[in-house]
């Protein structure tokens, strides 16, 4: 429910589902799909909607108020009941699958240094497998990862749910709405490399609802490269909803919804079985507080 709350709150605050998504790092669909239940829930209208414009109801701005004071509430409890004793390790080798290497960790970091100042983080990024064997040769001391591969070796623990969602060149003008699934095979996608885990998401997402195969024009070795490339195409690709933030709000690339499909992920903890310490569960606690407080 808090969830839920916080969208109610941040699209009442910015009276825009687009600067919501962006800013929540949501899909502008989930936001929507939201906001819909909770009016549906309680039988009221939050929202005016004109054209592109939204206006709190007199209902929404007593939600709001609710809102606000159980927010306070959940974070009083979560400082209340998640604070540990445990001294966070002035240095951690850390492992991260690259879209969150290069999207949630640097600011859970710059975070993390302003309440510790002498903590260090030795951040190496890789595709997944080569993070889980960092992981089980003792190279790294914790893991974040994506994917559905799990090894048996290895413990996992849920961090942060992510989506990934069909991107294009804003300026494309051979889509106009949403799509079908069937149409997929229709379009021109750049994809990322063999051993990445979010293409293994996406592979296993899309076999689930009978694409075997999509019509592949390029595979670049990162996210950063994929979103350049967008930028001088129309063709198309799967993000996270974590990596393309900047440029929704800079109205470079755009979201296409799929009718029927979405494609939902977490982000695990990675370590090896039988080595969890306490000053790892002492680290995760802390990403999860940082990560808790965009």
């Amino acid at each position: 429910m808090d969830h839920k709350l916080k969208v109610f709150k941040e699209v009442a605050l910015t009276k825009s589902f687009t600067k919501t998504a962006a800013n929540l790092f949501i899909s502008q669909p989930a936001v929507s799909k939201t906001i819909k239940n909770l009016e549906q829930a309680y039988g009221k209208a939050f929202f005016d909607r004109k054209g592109n414009h939204i206006e709190l109801t007199t209902n929404g701005m007593l939600f709001l108020e609710y809102a606000e004071q159980l927010l306070r509430l959940y974070a009083e409890m979560e400082n209340t009941f998640s604070a540990s004793s445990e001294v966070l390790p002035t240095s951690v080798r850390l492992g991260a699958s690259t879209t969150i290497g290069q999207y949630i960790i640097p600011k859970i970091t710059a975070g993390l240094k302003k309440e510790y100042p002498n903590f260090n983080l030795h951040l190496i990024c890789g595709n997944t497998g080569k993070i889980q064997e960092l992981v089980l040769s003792g190279q790294m001391d914790l893991g974040i990862v994506e994917g559905e591969n799990h090894d048996t070796r290895l413990q996992y623990e849920k961090f942060v749910k992510d989506e990934l969602v069909l991107v294009t060149n804003a300026n494309n003008k051979n889509i106009k709405g949403s799509i079908s699934i069937e149409q997929l095979k229709d379009l021109a996608f750049v994809e990322r490399e063999p051993g990445s885990g979010t293409l293994e998401v996406i592979n296993n997402a899309l076999a689930k609802n009978g694409i075997e195969s999509l019509h592949i024009t390029s595979v670049l070795g990162s996210t950063e490269s994929i979103k350049s490339y967008l930028s001088h195409t129309n063709h198309f690709a799967f993000l996270s909803i974590h990596a393309i933030s900047a440029q929704l709000m800079e109205n470079q690339l755009r979201i296409i919804e799929v009718d029927g499909l979405t494609i939902e992920r977490w982000f695990y903890f990675m370590s090896r079985q039988g080595y969890q310490s306490k000053v790892n569960q002492k680290l995760q606690d802390l990403f999860l507080e940082q990560y808790n407080k965009k």
